[in-house]
């Protein structure tokens, strides 16, 4: 049975231990700071050191009582009884105890206020994702996110312990599953009390900050993705760089950035909706004012070339085509006619490489030839 040295002392970075078994990619040890991937939490990162090397920690899982520490080659390194000195990569330690932490605060919030259960939770290295069993709006999460913040600066203190079974037996916490044995509960006073096996922050003033990045329905509940700490931090810099660097392209603030783009965006539609009228009637010109069966356009939007393929066919007799230059040398089309089976207008195409298919009154696809290579195609 490993001891859980982060259990008990979370912030200490260092430790010395044991050897207990080896095998050939990971290794056993009789104490460990090192936490292990567990409960949709990823594992600690950090370097073993032993025999004058520092080798890195592929990853760390638990196997029933036992912690294992991956590394490549192990049964070639160590030896059952080696003493080794393990060193926590600290960085990533607390940016996982940041945003766990703040996860206990939301989900605490959102069980209180209405009565929701937190059903997924997922801590990675870039994302904190949490699952609830309930419709949230976006007043009752951005109230949540305000209230979670509140706390945080409040600085209340973060516990961790291991009740006795009589004290389990009146305790009222959240847990995602039935457990058994001994039962971590973190407790953060008047805000949440859950099982849990992670490491956590002391004080929720060292979670920093709390913001709910996304959300979406999902499974007739709600996801939601947050970033606490650094990683709120970084993501407001981002952000606020973001915003200032569309404010200077606007001449204009921050505050004022998205306005100016809506402005933007709309008389971009309006100035699309314009051009694609007159791209419009440009095809048409074209089909009126000749006897072609075979149209060659620069024109790609859908809807505008099957309007001109349908006007085609209506003032033409036998196969029509229209071939819309998508680059050089690459054409899509529409094919068919009034009075044939268009698919049988595929099998010249396909003899120059054509993919493509359809029904008896249209197919289309793609073809990469030149037009002259296409139209002596579709003339013989």
């Amino acid at each position: 049975m490993t001891e859980k040295l982060f259990d008990t002392d979370p912030y200490n970075t260092d430790f010395i231990a044991r050897v207990t078994e080896v095998a050939d990619d990971y290794i056993i040890l009789d104490r460990t700071l090192f936490f292990p991937e567990e409960g949709g939490q990823t594992c600690d990162r950090g370097t073993i050191s032993f025999d004058g090397r520092d080798i890195a920690l592929d990853s760390v899982s638990v196997s029933g009582d036992d912690i294992l520490h991956h590394i490549k080659g192990a049964s070639r390194i160590f030896s059952t009884g080696d003493m080794i000195k393990g060193h926590i990569d600290w960085a990533h330690r607390f940016d996982n105890m940041q945003n766990h932490t703040g996860e206990h605060i939301f989900s605490g919030i959102i069980h209180s206020r209405k009565g929701y259960d937190n059903v997924g939770f997922s801590l990675t290295e870039t994302t904190c994702q949490m699952d609830y069993n309930g419709p949230l709006t976006d007043q009752e999460i951005s109230e949540a996110e305000l209230y979670a913040n509140q706390i945080i600066w409040q600085n209340l203190p973060v516990e961790c312990r291991y009740p006795s079974a009589c004290e389990l037996k009146d305790m009222d916490y959240r847990s995602k599953k039935e457990l058994s044995g001994p039962i971590r509960i973190v407790t953060i006073p008047g805000v949440d009390v859950c099982a849990c096996c992670a490491p956590h922050v002391g004080f929720t003033s060292e979670v920093g900050i709390l913001k709910v990045i996304s959300h979406m329905n999902y499974k007739g509940g709600s996801r939601l993705y947050i970033a606490c700490g650094k990683r709120a931090y970084l993501d407001y810099t981002r952000s606020f760089d973001s915003l200032t660097r569309i404010g200077h392209m606007f001449s204009t603030g921050r505050s004022e950035a998205a306005g100016a783009v809506e402005r933007l965006c709309s008389k971009n539609r309006q100035l699309s909706s314009q051009l694609n009228e007159a791209l419009s009637a440009e095809l048409k010109r074209q089909i009126s004012s000749s006897s072609d069966n075979v149209i060659f356009t620069s024109v790609t939007d859908r809807n505008i070339l099957t309007d001109a393929f349908n006007l085609l066919k209506e003032s033409r007799s036998g196969a029509c085509y229209i071939f819309s230059r998508k680059s050089d040398n690459e054409y899509s089309f529409l094919a068919g006619g009034t009075d044939i089976d268009a698919r049988t207008l595929l099998p010249p195409l396909k003899a120059i490489g054509a993919r493509g298919g359809g029904k008896a009154l249209m197919i289309q696809g793609s073809v990469c030839k030149d037009a002259e290579a296409i139209r002596a195609a579709v003339s013989r």
